[in-house]
């Protein structure tokens, strides 16, 4: 009888990373779907030969028997506008072997990272490869061989730390592998599975070099005001940090100023309703700032005086002394 090998997913020579802690924009970059109307517009190998999708695939899902692998790269492996943060998800029912059983380092090649279930003993666990190596995910996580779990591996290229998550339980953190890039995906084993997807995050600023999907996040890696220039939408760096309008370059972009406008500026206006006898409230429009959260306004006397600073857009106040007041917007 022939032993089922397990069914899992691995990030080679090619691909995991720790998720940004802002709203940031991905988008799809590669991957497969068992609809045929998907997976026909990708490539589809196995061991080096192009495989017909059609026979494979039955009843929505993509079933491979042991002996296949699937590999899915993509056209572009190196996406001028991606910041390299990468995210490799998965809906598959991944069947579980022993773990002596999980293939070897020799047998998974170049692969950075990796994904699937074992059991040792009584106790089956979600396991991850990285640098060479398989290991039991934390706390006992049971999987049910016949249900289909949504997992997702992610990968800091700038950092070289993965994060795997099996839906919105997180099965490792902060592990470190080795890798530059990520240049395709790989399913293999018994089992099925709906669809693997790779997706990039798009870069809006550098810093020294590192590009990144926020202005937060790139201040959270050391940048400032004096550091952080703008990526264009086709992925070049403007070398600029100071913009037209005076403004540094971070701030711009994180209200969604344009940085070639002169007059580009934020609209200032009183609050519907202020209560402060003392103070005059005054509100920013940010409503349609990319990322507010990520700037402080200073409100500072002309001809001298110290700056007041405000975090929050609609609770600016200005004192009822006469003068005149600037109010400045600057990176938290």
């Amino acid at each position: 009888m022939k032993t089922e090998k397990v069914l899992g997913i691995a990030a080679c020579a090619f691909a995991c990373v720790t998720g940004s802690a802002f709203a940031n924009t991905t988008t799809n970059w590669f991957g497969v779907t068992a609809l045929p109307a998907k997976a026909s517009e990708v490539t589809i190998k196995t061991n080096d030969v192009t495989v017909a999708i059609a026979n494979i695939v039955a009843d929505s899902k993509i079933t491979l028997d042991g002996d296949t692998t699937l590999t899915f790269a993509p056209t572009d492996t190196a996406p001028a506008r991606s910041d390299n943060l990468v995210t490799i998800s998965s809906s598959a029912v991944l069947t579980p072997n022993a773990v002596g059983d999980l293939p070897a380092s020799s047998e998974l090649g170049d692969a950075q990272v990796g994904f699937a279930v074992a059991y040792n003993g009584n106790e089956t666990n979600y396991y991850y490869y990285a640098n060479g190596d398989w290991t039991k995910g934390a706390g006992t996580l049971l999987a049910d061989p016949t249900e289909s779990v949504t997992f997702t591996i992610t990968l800091d290229y700038r950092t070289n730390k993965a994060k795997f998550e099996v839906g919105s339980t997180v099965v490792a953190d902060d592990v470190t592998f080795v890798g530059t890039q990520l240049n395709t995906v790989a399913a293999c084993g018994s089992g099925s599975l709906t669809e693997v997807s790779a997706k990039y995050e798009i870069a809006v600023v550098d810093v020294n070099g590192t590009k990144y999907g926020s202005v937060a996040d790139a201040k959270a890696a050391g940048g400032t005001d004096s550091s952080i220039k703008q990526v264009s939408e086709a992925g070049t760096v403007d070398e600029r940090v100071t913009a037209d309008n005076g403004l540094s370059v971070a701030v711009c972009t994180a209200l969604g100023l344009d940085i070639d406008d002169d007059d580009a500026n934020i609209a200032v206006a009183p609050v519907g309703t202020d209560d402060d006898k003392d103070e005059i409230t005054l509100s920013v429009n940010v409503a349609a700032a990319p990322e507010a959260s990520a700037v402080k306004f200073g409100v500072t006397p002309v001809g001298g005086g110290e700056t007041s600073y405000y975090t929050e857009p609609d609770a600016i106040k200005i004192p009822l002394t006469a003068g005149t007041y600037t109010i400045t917007p600057e990176l938290k």
